[in-house]
């Protein structure tokens, strides 16, 4: 199920837009009873494990590939 829209911040479930992506997180937290998956790497939370893969794989990639340079 997709949960969000993550260009503008508005929750699929009730279309609620938020002014940022972390209100759009606690308000999955809070009145959707969402559970959070956080990044290892930076702690930026994430709805979807899914999302969280992806934004280790796009941000954190390069970092792991410099400490083998």
């Amino acid at each position: 199920m997709k949960f969000f829209n993550r260009n503008n911040n508005t929750c699929e479930d009730c279309k609620e837009k938020f002014p940022s992506y972390s209100d759009l997180i606690s308000h999955a937290r809070k009145i959707h009873h969402r559970h959070i998956t956080k990044c290892t790497g930076c702690g930026k939370e994430f709805i979807h494990e899914k999302d969280r893969l992806h934004h280790a794989r796009e941000e954190h990639e390069q970092k792991v590939k410099s400490r083998y340079r």
